[in-house]
């Protein structure tokens, strides 16, 4: 009898663990901080769209991979895989606008450090690379001279256009500036 007992309490635990960390039980707390966020926001929920960035360099990185190095520049913390560097079979080599500033197209930061290879070579070496040795080929640890955050891409009804306009009319002071 005791062992029946014991069974059934054995089962009852199991029952209640299995239910407690069943996936309808993660669901629901999705849907809980969804519904927080729609209540929040009106009835929207927030995408995260990575901002426009624009730069200029000391000198003509622009076919150089990016990596992006810790504050002290002492490790790379993160870098792109050579299938990142290409987009619908293309490189995504930052689109050059007017004034020497760059468009970025990879998702860089204040942090960005360039290696001493191209998109091209980097994307058809049949290698993959260790963090030192991508750290090893560091050509610039602080290749920046300017950089503003331009709000998102959905902003714009041509980014490229209107940014160009925004440094022909010298208003980058109306854009976030990071460096």
């Amino acid at each position: 009898m005791k062992n029946k007992n014991r069974l059934k309490g054995t089962a009852f635990i199991l029952m209640i663990t299995i239910i407690s960390c069943s996936p309808k039980t993660h669901i629901n707390d999705s849907q809980k901080m969804e519904d927080e966020q729609k209540e929040k926001t009106g009835g929207t929920v927030v995408q995260a769209i990575p901002p426009l960035i624009i730069y200029k360099t000391k000198n003509d990185y622009s076919d150089k991979v990016p990596v992006i190095l810790s504050e002290d520049k002492s490790k790379i913390t993160s870098y792109p895989a050579a299938s990142d560097l290409i987009r619908n079979g293309e490189l995504t080599l930052p689109v050059e606008l007017h004034d020497g500033f760059l468009l970025d197209k990879r998702g860089i930061n204040q942090n960005v450090a360039f290696l001493d290879i191209s998109y091209g070579t980097f994307t058809k070496a049949m290698r993959v690379y260790t963090v030192q040795q991508l750290y090893d080929m560091i050509i610039d640890k602080d290749p920046l001279t300017e950089m503003y955050d331009c709000g998102n891409k959905t902003e714009y009804k041509d980014e490229v256009e209107e940014l160009n306009a925004i440094i022909d009319e010298g208003k980058l002071d109306s854009l976030k500036k990071m460096k």
